[in-house]
């Protein structure tokens, strides 16, 4: 939204936005292949996610753990757009685009545009890494943090949709975002559902793979049990030979339960070849010390493969094995296949907009 959508999304020889480039990743699971290599590397392709499915869709940030108190800011980057949701002192919740957008810079520099989140004093910028939620304690203390977020009329800031499913929170920056029923479709297990659940775990990691490789690892499963263009879920059998219930919420939700555990994972890229996993397992209780290591080991195991599978990608178009770059290998991951196909549909479902405005025009004198 902060670009110019309607020149179209152009890298490699390739209009990005025609959803006819993606033919062939939307055939039937077993003839279908992967996503072109350009989707995993290209700062173009970055941009058109944001514009098709960052800006458009509601977005996981976390769950209600996060902001427990009155007062209380969680910060969430969705695509290039800094924005929050505050725990208000009736208990509602509110979402507003941050105060400093750009931080402290007059203009976005360079080294910030380059589809790498920066690391940066001012955390409310759309470029810059989030930092953890903001306790209303901390907020007093520093008031230099808070106003970054907030600036000192916060009614004024533009608002933000916010929803509430069990215990995980959505946003949507979409004007039009609120008409979209969140909860079709959606049949989350009973630990993220019940208003008791107690957060047994949290935890950041970052995995050196893009956030499409991160997904499909996280929710790699041996087979699907229901899908729909917003749902995956399926199952599959662990590194111990427990069995585990998969769900996808596109686009950056993965829920792994097994028994009374949810792991929740919320994505957000930090690059282009980099993903940020939120990670809070909602239980019944505290996780003992085997527990805790079945879902490390997990974690690990998903990072490891979204991390091998960025490896294979190579950096440039001229180092492609095959001649032809927009062609990807065999989809042989379920999961994987269900969600580059609602990827590609939400290419579809972007609004093209035409504009009138010219790229280049000639200088004007202020007296003519």
């Amino acid at each position: 939204m902060v670009r110019r959508p309607d020149l179209g999304y152009h890298d490699e020889g390739l209009n990005l936005s025609d959803p006819r480039v993606f033919d062939t990743v939307r055939r039937p699971f077993g003839n279908a292949t992967t996503l072109p290599p350009v989707a995993y590397r290209s700062l173009q392709f970055l941009y058109l996610e944001d514009e098709a499915v960052w800006t458009r869709e509601w977005v996981c940030v976390g769950t209600l753990h996060e902001i427990p108190g009155e007062g209380d800011i969680l910060p969430f980057t969705l695509g290039y757009h800094g924005v929050h949701v505050q725990r208000m002192e009736d208990g509602n919740l509110e979402g507003r685009f941050n105060m400093a957008q750009h931080g402290g810079c007059r203009m976005v520099p360079t080294q910030c545009q380059q589809g790498e989140r920066t690391r940066c004093s001012f955390t409310s910028c759309g470029y810059s890494r989030d930092r953890g939620p903001i306790s209303q304690v901390e907020g007093q203390d520093d008031t230099r943090t808070k106003y970054q977020y907030l600036g000192l009329r916060p009614e004024r800031l533009h608002p933000v949709h916010v929803a509430q499913v069990g215990n995980m929170l959505f946003l949507n920056i979409d004007p039009g975002g609120a008409d979209t029923d969140l909860t079709r479709d959606l049949t989350l297990p009973p630990p993220v559902m019940r208003k008791d659940a107690t957060r047994a775990h949290r935890q950041w990691l970052e995995c050196d793979g893009n956030w499409k490789f991160s997904g499909q690892m996280l929710a790699r499963s041996d087979e699907m049990l229901a899908s729909s263009d917003r749902v995956m879920q399926g199952r599959r059998t662990a590194s111990d030979g427990s069995p585990i219930a998969v769900q996808w919420i596109f686009p950056n939700l993965i829920l792994l339960t097994q028994g009374a555990e949810t792991c929740t994972i919320t994505l957000q890229h930090t690059a282009i070849t980099k993903t940020l996993f939120r990670v809070e397992i909602l239980s019944d209780g505290a996780l003992d010390a085997d527990r805790l290591a079945f879902w490390q080991s997990e974690l690990t195991c998903a990072g490891a493969g979204a991390e091998a599978l960025q490896g294979a990608i190579p950096a440039s178009a001229s180092l492609d094995a095959a001649p032809d770059n927009a062609a990807g290998g065999k989809q042989d991951q379920i999961a994987a296949w269900w969600a580059q196909i609602a990827l590609v549909s939400r290419f579809e479902q972007m609004p093209h907009v035409a504009s009138d405005i010219p790229i280049f025009r000639n200088v004007e004198h202020y007296l003519i």
